[in-house]
């Protein structure tokens, strides 16, 4: 008998690691993917399950070609202050962020600094929204939504380092 389960196997984000954009202390990139080492503190905030997304948009203009990274994160209200923190919305949109994706696949990519741009394209703040929800059962929640533009797809982070 086949047993359904709500467990991702291949989908999904487990968790998200946010870092100032000049948080890049080395980076070595090979064909497999990369090794980084990171200072700073991260924020880590709590993801409600199944409401993330990580996408890699790759498209050609006029010859000319890019991708387009979004990444849309999803936690219980209660859990996001430090996204709703005035500080870190400004850093978010000036600055930008290097995000840290742990896929439930087993992957680790980095997003928001590049072999090509190095931290010049971080992920920077599109929108976030604080919802009360549309019933008195629901969650409150708060959806960070950050971009960037690259000419390459995030690379599996092979190996971490964080001081």
């Amino acid at each position: 008998m086949k047993m359904n389960s709500a467990y991702k196997p291949v989908g999904g984000i487990e968790s998200v690691s946010l870092y100032p954009a000049d948080a890049v202390e080395q980076a070595i990139f090979s064909s497999l993917g990369c090794e980084v080492e990171l200072s700073g503190d991260a924020i880590c905030v709590p993801l409600l399950d199944d409401g993330s997304l990580y996408e890699e948009r790759s498209e050609c203009n006029g010859g000319i070609h890019r991708v387009s990274h979004t990444l849309q994160i999803v936690a219980n209200r209660d859990n996001a202050n430090e996204w709703l923190s005035l500080d870190f919305l400004e850093r978010a949109s000036i600055e930008g962020v290097i995000a840290v994706i742990s896929l439930y696949d087993g992957r680790c990519l980095l997003a928001g600094y590049s072999a090509h741009f190095g931290s010049e394209q971080p992920m920077r703040l599109e929108s976030l929204i604080s919802s009360s929800g549309d019933s008195p059962r629901d969650t409150p929640t708060a959806t960070l939504r950050l971009i960037a533009q690259d000419t390459e797809f995030s690379p599996e982070i092979l190996n971490l380092k964080n001081e």
